[in-house]
């Protein structure tokens, strides 16, 4: 289904609950996480972890001001030593894994080992960066992310993801996250039982629910909270585009050193290979100035 020639399941949908502190973001992703994930050929759990990532990604990306840029990182030393994850101002997203050994086990500890940890960084528009790191606590990235926004932010979050692949092998992936406002009413019983209800509430949501691009958003969030009201905002749309360039990486090599750009030189080139969209660039020693 597309509307105004963007997946209709490509999308951010904004929402508050009436009368109280709880403000929340739905994503579905079709197109964009299936383009990604079959750029590799993952194993099917890393797969899984990744499109959660981006769903992540995607989720964090509406707090985004002008220019700015989000990125999720998860590093380990287990079979897949890095995931990232980042989504830039209007919601572009990309990703990749690497994978460097057997992949045994599904959960984000199986795969990244036990001393593995998230960082979440924030690069503002204006140069300025905030970063925030946790351990990688639980069963799931729902779990890190709970404990990472709990103890670096100090803010009440909940999520939760899911992912799949439709009849065709096609991914999709979709995502609810809500989050506690501080306000001057916040630390009231009557804020606390709103958010209690939310969060049993959010749990009660099915995967499938999530992923069901045929179930209105507006009427998932009316089946959750219509006890209390829920408004949801406009839709925004979910895209994905790597940020490298021919003409970019070019730029670099030249500003390199003659004797590193010599050095990189293998078979009477120089070869460039962007992790994220799984594409090398070649350039001669011609283009090189060598």
């Amino acid at each position: 289904m597309r509307e105004g020639g963007i997946l209709y399941h490509d999308r951010l949908t904004p929402f508050i609950i009436h009368e109280s502190d709880v403000s929340g973001r739905v994503v579905r992703l079709g197109a964009t996480v299936d383009a990604i994930l079959r750029r590799h050929d993952y194993p099917l759990a890393v797969s899984n972890l990744l499109a959660e990532l981006l769903v992540v990604a995607a989720i964090l990306s509406s707090n985004l001001k002008h220019e700015g840029i989000v990125t999720l990182q998860m590093k380990g030393n287990g079979p897949i030593p890095m995931m990232v994850a980042d989504a830039v101002y209007g919601g572009v997203i990309r990703g990749y894994a690497e994978v460097r050994g057997e992949v045994i086990g599904a959960s984000p500890r199986a795969l990244l080992g036990d001393n593995a940890y998230l960082a979440i960084t924030l690069d503002a528009d204006a140069g300025e960066r905030y970063q925030g790191v946790v351990e990688l606590e639980g069963e799931s990235i729902v779990d890190a992310l709970n404990a990472y926004f709990r103890n670096s932010q100090q803010l009440d979050v909940a999520f939760k993801l899911a992912t799949g692949r439709d009849d065709a092998g096609a991914w999709k992936a979709g995502g609810a996250m809500i989050e506690r406002l501080p306000t001057a009413k916040s630390d009231s019983e009557e804020s606390l039982e709103s958010w209690r209800y939310a969060q049993v509430m959010l749990q009660t949501l099915k995967s499938e629910e999530l992923l069901d691009t045929e179930l209105d958003v507006q009427d998932l969030l009316y089946r959750l909270y219509h006890e209390q009201g829920v408004v949801a905002y406009d839709a925004r749309p979910i895209t994905t585009q790597c940020r490298c360039s021919r003409e970019r990486i070019h730029k670099l090599l030249l500003s390199m050193p003659e004797e590193d750009r010599r050095y990189a030189l293998v078979d009477g080139k120089v070869s460039v290979h962007c992790q994220f969209c799984n594409t090398a660039q070649e350039f001669t020693p011609e283009q090189l100035s060598l």
